[in-house]
């Protein structure tokens, strides 16, 4: 669904093929949104949590795209 992942590389634009990104023309809550993605969708569940857990590592791991801020914010509140 998401084709490849780069756990490394976050990209959280509308429309981006990544878990972290909303669909293009979202203009809602993005905290929300992540928030039931996570409910419904394992791949999300499982994405989310390893670069969470990255970041708890120290890892480098790059947030780019509009909700980038708060999908790091995201992640790190995971571990």
């Amino acid at each position: 669904m998401y084709g490849i992942v780069h756990f490394s590389r976050i990209d959280t634009e509308p429309g981006a093929a990544s878990a972290f990104a909303p669909p293009l023309g979202f203009d809602g809550d993005y905290r929300e949104y992540i928030r039931e993605r996570w409910k419904l969708d394992p791949g999300v569940r499982q994405h989310v949590a390893v670069v969470g857990r990255m970041l708890v590592r120290e890892e480098q791991v790059v947030f780019c795209g509009r909700f980038a801020e708060e999908a790091r914010r995201i992640a790190e509140s995971i571990w």
